[in-house]
This record gives structure tokens, sequence and C-alpha cells, in this order.
């Protein structure tokens, strides 16, 4: 579908809470996750797009998580829930990254370059 199609139908079937969007392209083997504002605007100048899914935040952790169980955990304190991020440097220690638990924290990571 072109990219204006796209945007209609994320437009049509968005719900409340849905901020990510899974979307592929079958051409290049592409698939990619996005905050969907961003798509939505990248998308409409003429992308081509195959296909999406509408996520909400907890169904973006869960994918994430399936793809990195044992690298990142959510903890709450001081009234806020946070994802903890635990890496190795290139020495060898373990390192604590933490990002907030909100669709762009969760985004930061997800792009995160160091993420493997």
């Amino acid at each position: 579908m072109t990219g204006r199609e796209a945007v209609a139908q994320v437009q049509a079937r968005r719900k409340e809470g849905d901020c990510f969007v899974k979307w592929w392209r079958t051409a290049d083997d592409l698939v990619d996750f996005e905050l969907i504002d961003p798509f939505l605007a990248r998308v409409a100048n003429g992308e081509t797009v195959d296909g999406f899914e509408l996520l909400d935040l907890e169904g973006m952790w869960r994918l994430f998580t399936n793809l990195n169980p044992d690298q990142v955990t959510r903890e709450t304190g001081n009234g806020e829930e946070v994802i903890l991020w635990k890496w190795q440097d290139g020495a060898g220690n373990e390192k604590v990254t933490s990002f907030p638990f909100t669709p762009v924290g969760l985004k930061a990571l997800i792009d995160n370059d160091f993420f493997a």
C-alpha cells in the first residue's frame, strides 16, 4: 500500500493507548517498530508499506522482552516505573542503564546502538 493508504488505515484502526506501529515491507525483508506519530509523518511522503500492526505500550514491551528476555527488567521506584537494561562494557564490567517506562523511553532502548 502507499504511504497515504497506510496513514489512512492507521488512523482508522488506532485505538486509545496505541502508541507503536510494527510495520513491514516484504520486498526488502524489512520489519521495523516506530512510534505511531513519527511513522505517519514519514510514510505520508510516499514510502510503501506492505502491512502493519498497532501496539500499546504493554504489547510492545511483551514483544520486546520476548526478543531480549534476560537483559531488561521493569521496576518501580519513587512512584515511577523504569526499564533497567543490564549490559557489559568492552572490559566485561556489568553496567545498568535505565529508561522511563514510557513509549519514548522504550523506543530509546529499542534504538540504542549498543543493544544486541
